[in-house]
Order: C-alpha cells, then structure tokens, then sequence
C-alpha cells in the first residue's frame, strides 16, 4: 500500500471513530427525549387541565385564625376559622368555622409546638395562632364533576387486570376530599385529602369490615369529609382509624361506596395534635400501604392525577391510587 492510500485509510479511520464517538451519544439523547415526550404526552385518566382550570377558578386566599382552648374538663378544643377579604368579597362570606375536640389524659400539662416554639397549656389557658394560606372552596351547587370526566388510559399493572377505559359518559372516580363548612342558609365544601384506594365490584361494608379485623376501629374522633355524587347530593365518608383519638398521631382512612358499585378511599397518617395547627397529615403513602397491606398485594394502580403535598409536613401523594 502507498503512502498516499495509507493516509487517506488512516483519515477515513479516524472519521469513523470521532462519528461515532459523537454520534452515539446524541442517539442515547434522541431515545431518552423520545421517552420523557412520551411520558410527558401520555393518555391520563383524568382530564388534569378541566380540574386546573375549575381549581383555579375557585381558589381564594384566607387569613387562618386557630384557637387552642384547653378547658378544666380535660378537654381540649381546636377551632380553626377561615376569614379576610378576599374570602368576603369572592363569596360574601364572612368567615368559616370548624372544631375538634380531644380529651387529655388526666387533665395534665401540654406543650404545643408551633414554629415559633414551645407553648405550654394547663387545664383553663388558651392560645391563638393566626397564618395565611390558600384554600379551594366552592359553593354546594357547584362541585367538580368528576363523573363527566373521561378516562383516557387504562391503569399501570403488576399484572394483566381487567382495562378501566371508559367512554367521557362513564364514571371513573373522584380525586378528592371535601370538609363543610355552613355560613348562614348556605354551604361551602373546601379540598381536603386525596383518593388514593379503589375497591372494584365490592361493598363499603365488606371492605371496612377487613380494616377493621385488623384491631382498627370504628367512628373516630375525625371532621367529616364527604364527596360529590352525580345526583347531586354530598356524601359522608365512614371513617375507621386504628385509635379513637390518635393524640399522638396515627393511621386514619375514610370510604365511600359509589353509585357504580365501587368503593375508594383517602388514607392518611395524622401527627401529635399538640403540634399547632395539630391533627395534619403527616404522610399519604405509607397510609396507603398500609391499608392495601390488609388486602394482599394489589393487583394494579389507576392513575389520578391528584399528586399533593400536605402543607406543614411536605408528605406527598403520588397520584396513583392501589386498585383490587
């Protein structure tokens, strides 16, 4: 070979090795870029832009007033009240009220922690904290449709299940949680917990019934939540908590049966209710697993869309909901 032919092999050599080099990395980009598109663009159960778009509409911000009445009974009461302008002026509502009651054992002294410290309480005293925040609050008449919403996908699985695509007729199923507030002759829902459990073909009463066998029990201290049915009425969850008061936190779920024939649930873990503004979620997940835990292993999950983040603890719910 002449001297001519070998550079011009070693030039053509070269050329192949920097392309490719070059190019397969760019490949790798092109593959991972195709597959977060395709995630990004995936067919979703739930119409995520409808519910933004009705979140949005009815969001307002509110000034929180929350009082810790410890009384000489032993009992110790927290009252949160929603007021300020913005509340007035959206649904000329003055201000919203709702109360818990816990009992202490023997009366004794209580810290309460709060971020700017350390309150101590014995029986007769009484604080207040008062903070800002925003809320989704609408009208009784004028509640998310869930049941208009199409489901577009059917679920992710551990293994081959029956598919839950349904036509935009069809009912799939609720994403939150509702807690009610009345001022006047009128009522108010406001956006609690997610739906992050789903029994299908099954009954409220058959599933409580395994929860709890497991030592949990029934009709725990708790506010109600309810949901929005197609009907047009407001429906209560039935509650079963693994204690009656869960002072220093605990599990908690509530269930509904709905016009389908399936049942779904929003399952929780709540803190120590001395830590203002006392008896939040602390944790979405690990809730759910143990809930699901009673039923063996689900079989698949369905997406809904309603990932969260409670506010004073950051425990996240990661949208997807167990279904048996």
């Amino acid at each position: 070979m002449n001297k001519n032919k070998r550079s011009r092999l070693i030039v053509v050599v070269l050329m192949v090795l920097f392309f490719g080099i070059v190019l397969v990395p760019a490949a790798g980009a092109t593959s991972e870029k195709s597959a977060s598109e395709k995630e990004g663009n995936e067919a979703k159960s739930v119409d995520d832009s409808r519910w933004s778009e009705w979140k949005q509409a009815h969001t307002v911000e509110v000034e929180v007033t929350t009082i810790y009445d410890y009384k000489k009974d032993g009992k110790l009461k927290i009252t949160e009240t929603y007021s300020g302008e913005k509340l007035k002026g959206k649904y000329k509502v003055d201000n919203l009220t709702r109360s818990q009651t816990f009992s202490v054992e023997d009366g004794e002294e209580i810290t309460v922690s709060a971020e700017s410290g350390s309150l101590k309480l014995k029986p007769g005293d009484q604080t207040e904290i008062v903070t800002r925040e925003s809320i989704v609050l609408t009208p009784e008449g004028e509640p998310y449709q869930w049941w208009t919403t199409a489901s577009l996908t059917t679920p992710s699985t551990a293994s081959s299940i029956t598919s839950l695509t349904t036509s935009s007729t069809s009912l799939v199923y609720p994403q939150w949680t509702y807690s009610k507030f009345t001022y006047l002759f009128k009522t108010y829902y406001k956006v609690e917990d997610p739906i992050n459990l789903v029994w299908e073909d099954n009954s409220l009463k058959a599933v409580k019934n395994v929860v709890l066998s497991q030592k949990w029990v029934d009709y725990p201290v708790e506010y109600t939540h309810y949901l929005p049915y197609p009907d047009g009425s407001w429906v209560a969850g039935d509650g079963v908590a693994d204690s009656k008061y869960r002072i220093y936190g605990g599990y908690h779920t509530r269930f509904w049966e709905l016009p389908c024939g399936d049942v779904v649930s929003s399952a929780h873990h709540d803190d120590n209710f001395f830590i203002i503004p006392g008896h939040q979620v602390d944790g979405y997940e690990n809730a759910e697993s143990r809930v699901a835990g009673f039923f063996g292993t689900a079989p698949g999950v369905y997406w809904l869309d309603n990932v969260c983040y409670s506010d004073d603890y950051n425990a996240c719910n990661n949208g997807y909901a167990a279904i048996f």
